[in-house]
Order: structure tokens, then C-alpha cells, then sequence
């Protein structure tokens, strides 16, 4: 094809038919950058399809990994808001001249102290979006604003969470062993090797009148006030994170 074009070239200079040349020329020029186009055109609706395709596929694992957020999520939620009420509870008997409820129920009430309602967010999907450069296939603003929340969030949840470590290593592990009895607070249990019983659980009868025992209370409900606000926040970006991937999976 090439060799007929250039032939006919030849053949317009040869017979001096200048402006017959130049249409040609022109025309070849026009037919060679009609090539080029269609060639660029092929190829970016090649590039845009190989896009389309895998950020289907990170839209299909993002949804996995925050449905397993959003399950973690109500999970600690309702983890949290099942140890409130057994600290208020436990507040309420140390302001009492005799307890009203059994010593047992006392030293489960107070092993909420040293409970870690923690969540742990999974992250695969998002960290390889990140590490990879390919967030931006991600064509929806929306659904990326709502992404940078979440992991705004949950940095200030796991500012929280560490705070409320640091407190259990400082203050609730010590208080236990110093004035109570571990194994009525929290009994170890090991297969295969049976531990004796606590040899003084009524002392949390003794300890809870004292000052320091309502302040490691409410220092405990503080924090898991605190938790409770930013998991509830949480889990709601969770929802609209899995109902909008949801959405354009459809």
C-alpha cells in the first residue's frame, strides 16, 4: 500500500504536476494523522476498559473488607454498650452502706475495667489502592471523600484506644493486684492445668468505698464514652462506605 501511494507521488513530481502533488501530499498527510487518531482512540478505549475492569474488581474488595468493618463495628458497639450499664451499676453499690447484689456479680462488674473493646480495621484493599497509585481509577468523588472520613476517623479512634492501653497498663492492671484479688477479678483458666480459686473475693466489698476504687470507675466510663461516640461515627461511615460500593457493584 505504501509503495502505491509513494508510486503515485512519483508520478505527480515526474509530470511536474505540482498542484496535483501538493493535494496528494496533503491528503496523505490527513489520511496518516486519521491513522494515528484512530490508533490513539483504539488504544485509550483499550486503557479505559483494562480501568474499568480493575477498579470493579477493588470496588468488589473494598466491599468485602467493610462489611467485615461494619461487623466489627457493631460488634464493639455493642460490646461497649453492654459494659456501661455494669459500671454505673458498680458505681451505684459502692455509694451503698451493704451492697444488694451478690459479691460474684461485684467482681464480674468490675473485670469491665480491665476489658479492651478495641477495633481493628481491615485495611488490605485500601493500603494496596494506596501503595499501588491506582486510587485514582476510583472514579466516584463521593466514595473517595467518604474513604479519607473513614481513616480520618479512625486515626482519632486509635488515639483513643491507645490512651485507654496506656491506662489499663498504669492504672486498672495495678489497682487489681494491689488491692483486690486477681483471681476473683480475673480468674486465669489454663487447659490441662486446674489453678486454685481467689482466697479473698469479698475484698472488692472493702475496696469499693474508697475513694480511688470510684475514680478507676469513672476514669473507665470516660474512656469508654469516649469509644462509644467515635465507633457509632464510625460505623456510620462504615454503612454509607458498604452501601455505596454496594450501589455501583450493582
Amino acid at each position: 500500500m505504501i509503495k502505491f501511494f509513494r508510486k503515485i507521488r512519483y508520478d505527480h513530481m515526474s509530470e511536474n504536476k505540482t498542484v496535483k502533488y501538493l493535494k496528494y501530499a496533503f491528503g496523505e498527510i490527513v489520511l496518516v494523522a486519521i491513522g494515528i487518531l484512530i490508533a490513539l482512540g483504539v488504544n485509550n478505549w483499550n486503557e479505559n476498559r483494562k480501568n474499568v475492569s480493575t477498579e470493579h474488581k477493588y470496588l468488589i474488595a473494598l466491599l468485602e473488607d467493610f462489611e467485615t468493618n461494619l461487623t466489627k463495628s457493631k460488634e464493639i458497639i455493642e460490646r461497649i454498650e453492654d459494659d456501661i450499664p455494669q459500671l454505673i451499676g458498680l458505681l451505684e453499690q459502692s455509694a451503698l452502706e451493704k451492697s444488694t447484689i451478690p459479691v460474684d456479680s461485684l467482681n464480674n462488674a468490675f473485670a469491665k475495667v480491665s476489658n479492651m473493646p478495641t477495633y481493628s480495621s481491615t485495611d488490605r484493599t485500601y493500603n494496596n489502592l494506596v501503595g499501588s497509585g491506582e486510587l485514582k481509577i476510583i472514579n466516584d468523588e463521593s466514595l473517595k471523600t467518604n474513604l479519607a472520613n473513614y481513616y480520618k476517623s479512625l486515626y482519632i479512634l486509635n488515639l483513643v484506644q491507645q490512651t485507654h492501653e496506656s491506662e489499663l497498663v498504669q492504672s486498672f492492671q495495678p489497682f487489681i493486684i494491689e488491692y483486690l484479688d486477681f483471681q476473683a477479678v480475673r480468674p486465669l483458666i489454663i487447659k490441662e492445668f486446674p489453678l486454685p480459686g481467689s482466697l479473698e473475693t469479698t475484698k472488692i466489698l472493702e475496696v469499693m468505698k474508697t475513694r480511688r476504687f470510684r475514680n478507676i470507675v469513672a476514669l473507665k466510663l470516660t474512656i469508654l464514652a469516649d469509644l462509644l461516640d467515635l465507633n457509632r461515627n464510625l460505623e456510620s461511615i462504615n454503612q454509607t462506605i458498604v452501601d455505596q460500593l454496594g450501589q455501583r457493584i450493582l
